[in-house]
């Protein structure tokens, strides 16, 4: 399953910012990248849009004014070099506002808040009525993972280990990508490193998460997602 989005900036460097962060992201396609309101408006009325990446101060119309006037609104994300507009975002309801310049992290943030609203299922379920599953790229396949047999997910370089019952496997996706497509569902960041399966969870320490035979270490600032 895949959301469309357009880029809306007047400035090139900032379409193509958002175009390299959206281009590793699977789940988003990019449909149009706008340098004008007058674009967006003309793209929106042919065809569906889930998501707009939208900058403010733009010659013609600003992004606010779009917003007033555009229908079939999709979910909007600000991304804007000003702070000035928070509390207008927040009127218009918009899903996030990004503050240029923003990391790829910052941004991934922003995507799974779309992803929620969106109601976006990660989890894929057979008409036989199987158990939901993963679909994520080992090596140069991608496999199927039963959801209720992972543990947790830990960072590695650019790839990711997957934790199993009795075993790990090495994924060729970071866990940046890991997370948004887990994101709706039981699962949750515990670590900079690690991502883990609430339903798994057995015990909780001071500075660790244990999931049956595994330890998983508990940052400070995750506590509070327990």
């Amino acid at each position: 399953m895949s959301f469309k989005c357009i880029v809306v900036d007047d400035e090139k460097p900032s379409r193509e910012i958002l175009k390299k962060f959206i281009d590793n992201i699977p789940s988003l396609k990019l449909v149009a990248e706008c340098y004008n309101a007058i674009q967006v408006i003309e793209i929106t009325s042919k065809e569906s849009i889930d998501i707009i990446f939208l900058d403010i101060e733009m010659p013609d119309m600003t992004g606010v004014e779009l917003l007033k006037i555009l229908h079939n609104k999709p979910l909007v994300v600000f991304t804007t070099a000003y702070d000035k507009y928070a509390l207008t975002g927040y009127d218009l309801g918009v899903i996030d506002y990004l503050l240029k310049p923003f990391s790829f992290e910052r941004f991934v943030i922003a995507v799974q808040k779309c992803f929620y609203n969106l109601k976006s299922d990660r989890l894929i379920k057979s008409d036989s009525g199987e158990l939901p599953y993963l679909l994520i790229k080992v090596d140069k396949d991608i496999k199927r993972f039963d959801i209720n047999s992972i543990y947790y997910f830990k960072s590695f370089g650019n790839y990711t280990k997957l934790f199993l019952q009795n075993r790990e496997i090495l994924c060729s996706e970071p866990l940046s990508k890991i997370e948004i497509k887990v994101s709706d569902h039981n699962f949750i960041r515990v670590h900079r490193s690690y991502i883990i399966s609430k339903s798994k969870i057995t015990n909780i320490l001071s500075n660790a998460v244990c999931l049956d035979n595994y330890s998983v270490p508990l940052g400070n600032r995750y506590k509070l997602n327990l």
